[in-house]
């Protein structure tokens, strides 16, 4: 048995096909079948199961399997880490971000990341969470800074930040500037600007419903997802704003004042992800051991 086998069987059991993996492995299925065999043969016993028309695995085969993804993967990091030690940990790190929760983190990781490995360059990707999922799955970037919830089951994730949502208003509006904190039902039939609705994610929801459930009425003159715009239209008293409290760092936050709102718990969390199953550079595992 060698390492060669062992990638070969982990693309066959990924493909559920030879003839896939032939293709991903740029060889002839003949020898990759008969490769298969001698495998099968040196265990004494039957890895995949032929008797339908996509190969699958037997349950001897799953073990298999995970132990030669693993081996496979030591080996990987054992080469990058040699790299390492030679030339350094280097190379471009891609990144993406909405611009709020951006500028709370990534400003100061890339900082003391660049003062470790000075040698990777980064490329910082912002845009809404739909954008950031769009990258990721592009593979234009390795991972991202998203809003949840995001799609179940298609990503890893650490957890950054939990914060409630605050209503935003100008900092000189005399009806609301000697307010710390109000109620939903004091937003009935007021102007309000916020964040447009993405596809399949919903935090534009988390607000409107909550209003709904109250029996509030809701009167949406504008949807963005540019936070800047928001606050823009904020500044120039086209309504009131409902948004999660990081977003006010895109601004000075002297310029608005800002409510808490009582009565409920209007909470948008935020994450940290990357695709599963995707085998991430040295440099991403070095900057996400940062959060």
């Amino acid at each position: 048995m060698d390492i060669r086998q062992l990638r070969y069987f982990c693309a066959i059991a990924e493909e559920g096909q030879i003839s896939r993996a032939a293709q991903r492995l740029h060889i002839a299925q003949p020898p990759l079948s008969y490769q298969l065999k001698l495998l099968e043969e040196e265990l004494g016993v039957r890895l995949i199961d032929r008797n339908t028309r996509s190969l699958s695995l037997t349950r001897a085969g799953h073990i298999f399997y995970q132990r030669a993804e693993q081996i496979l993967g030591m080996l990987h990091a054992a080469a990058d880490e040699v790299k390492d030690i030679e030339f350094g940990v280097n190379g471009v790190l891609a990144i993406g971000s909405p611009p709020a929760i951006g500028n709370l983190y990534m400003p100061e990781k890339i900082r003391r990341f660049h003062e470790d490995y000075p040698h990777v360059r980064f490329q910082w990707r912002e845009g809404n969470t739909f954008r950031i999922l769009e990258l990721l799955e592009s593979d234009l970037i390795e991972f991202g800074i998203v809003r949840l919830p995001v799609p179940a089951g298609s990503y890893e994730m650490k957890p950054l930040l939990t914060e409630s949502w605050v209503v935003v208003t100008r900092k000189d509006d005399p009806k609301w500037q000697d307010k710390s904190s109000l109620v939903l039902e004091e937003l009935s039939d007021v102007p309000l600007i916020l964040m447009h609705r993405q596809a399949g994610i919903y935090c534009h929801d988390m607000v409107v419903d909550e209003m709904k459930a109250k029996g509030i009425s809701v009167d949406i003159v504008c949807e963005s997802d540019n936070i800047s715009a928001i606050l823009a239209l904020v500044e120039k008293e086209l309504g009131i704003a409902i948004l999660p409290e990081s977003t006010l760092s895109v601004r000075p936050s002297e310029d608005f004042h800002k409510m808490s709102i009582a009565g409920c718990l209007l909470q948008s969390a935020s994450a940290i992800i990357w695709k599963k199953e995707k085998r991430l550079s040295r440099a991403a595992k070095l900057f996400l051991e940062l959060f």
